[in-house]
């Protein structure tokens, strides 16, 4: 949109342009415009939801909330979640929620904003009525972030449309990154590209297979387009709601094996640790009994007094670069047998093991311990060790570095053929065979770049990633 120099200027000053912006050459018509358009937004807003309160009256808005968040009668919704929707639920009430109201007799399924248009009529700007009717009735969505121009605007991708649209936004531009995900709704106005609603947070890049999954679904009926998003507003915003708790809901811990981390520690009564340690020592794949004998406290007689075996087994769930995986702990002392493990399936495992092959052991107890508590105590001990600790030292060894390197290579090579969950049970070698499977793969990758923390393996892990794409034929 030009602006003449003898135009009202855009930025709301009530000067002329040749006497307020254009002097200055402070920004583009575009940027101008949409700054004018975010300030009449701001106004109109606080009008709607004043309107909001007049139709609906005190508890009128309480249908609105249910119907958002998918709440059975009686439930109540969640502070926090609350407090991290109000900026998407407010313009949905207002632009999307249809009330049941009685009006002149009759039930008209009007949004607020449409009520207020009406009654409003000819006392709207036309700036006003504008703004209102590109939001109306204009569902939220998924946004893919494609690129960003930090402080002025980002370039998006709608992901079940798939089309594009460029939207001014400054705080938002500054927190984004490409393959970032947010849900909202982006609206053209006079050509100028805003956003009207939007989550409070980037989801990351690995939910974006759960939505293609739902694209697909979509795509079964119809071509997904603008009527088929508004008709799919419900289950749409259920993902939406469904990542968010997902999202900010205390992670499952588990082991290599998918078991919840719960921490018991075994004890049982022994007679002959020497006895023990014959009978139990091939629970250890990862060393022979010779080697398990070397390293224990003996008597003069070359008797077993102590000695800790490691029970593992061969093979990881996990990843295929990994020979074996360790189960637990096994410490033998006199009198005592001591076992460790990280799950109550391992510990019911090993307790059957051990009475079947020890005759003479007497189950003392199964002492489960506090898992958060355990962590913390673990992050705090590590926290105080971690300078000039043994990690560090190990990791200035150049060969040390290689053989890391080399290990993580082959994990990053071993999971294009392993059946990855977030890919519905199939593997990237599998996936990248169609448009979808590849944007799939594509966002597990990049989320994967964004959750490097190790300074130690990121290059690795990189190489690692881009040895991946490579294979797979994809894009960096």
């Amino acid at each position: 949109m030009k602006i003449g120099r003898n135009d009202p200027c855009p930025c709301g000053s009530g000067k002329k342009y040749k006497k307020c912006c254009m002097l200055h050459n402070v920004t583009t018509s575009t940027e101008l415009h949409y700054r004018r358009l975010s300030e009449i937004y701001s106004t109109i807003f606080e009008s709607l939801v004043m309107h909001a309160q007049h139709v609906l009256g005190i508890d009128g808005g309480k249908p609105a909330l249910s119907e958002y968040f998918f709440l059975d009668p009686g439930t109540e919704l969640e502070e926090e979640i609350h407090e991290r929707q109000i900026g998407l639920y407010w313009p949905w009430m207002i632009f999307n929620w249809q009330p049941k109201l009685n009006i002149s007799g009759q039930e008209r399924g009007l949004t607020i904003a449409e009520l207020y248009s009406e009654e409003k009529g000819h006392l709207l700007g036309d700036l006003d009525r504008k703004l209102i009717d590109a939001v109306n009735r204009r569902p939220y969505t998924f946004y893919e972030v494609l690129s960003v121009e930090p402080g002025k605007r980002i370039h998006l991708r709608e992901v079940l449309t798939e089309t594009e649209i460029s939207v001014e936004e400054r705080s938002g531009s500054l927190q984004l990154k490409p393959a970032d995900l947010v849900f909202g709704r982006a609206v053209t106005v006079d050509g100028v590209g805003m956003i009207v609603g939007l989550s409070a947070y980037a989801i990351p890049p690995r939910y974006k297979p759960k939505l293609l999954e739902l694209r697909r679904k979509m795509r079964r009926k119809n071509p997904v387009n603008f009527d088929s998003i508004t008709r799919w507003e419900a289950e749409i915003r259920k993902y939406y709601l469904e990542i968010d708790r997902a999202l900010f809901s205390p992670p499952q811990l588990c082991n290599t094996d998918g078991d919840p981390l719960e921490f018991h520690k075994l004890v049982f009564d022994i007679d002959s640790a020497e006895d023990v340690f014959v009978k139990l020592a091939s629970l250890c794949v990862t060393e022979t009994a010779e080697d398990l004998r070397r390293s224990a406290k003996k008597d003069a007689d070359g008797h077993i007094l102590r000695a800790e075996i490691f029970w593992s087994r061969e093979g990881h769930k996990m990843s295929r670069a990994m020979g074996n995986t360790l189960l637990g702990n096994i410490l033998i002392e006199p009198r005592r047998l001591t076992v460790t493990v990280n799950s109550g399936e391992r510990a019911a495992v090993i307790r059957r093991e051990i009475e079947s092959r020890l005759d003479g052991a007497r189950f003392r107890l199964d002492e489960i311990q506090d898992t958060r508590a355990m962590m913390e105590e673990a992050s705090a001990r590590s926290a105080g060790a971690r300078k000039g600790s043994e990690k560090n030292l190990l990791m200035q060894n150049p060969e040390v570095r290689r053989q890391l390197a080399d290990i993580i290579h082959r994990q990053w090579e071993g999971w294009i053929d392993e059946k990855i969950p977030a890919l519905g049970g199939r593997t990237p070698r599998r996936m990248v065979k169609t448009k979808e499977g590849r944007e799939s793969v594509q966002a597990l990758l990049a989320d994967a770049e964004r959750r490097m923390a190790d300074p130690d393996t990121n290059d690795a892990n990189i190489e690692g990633i881009r040895r991946v794409r490579e294979l797979l034929g994809l894009k960096d």
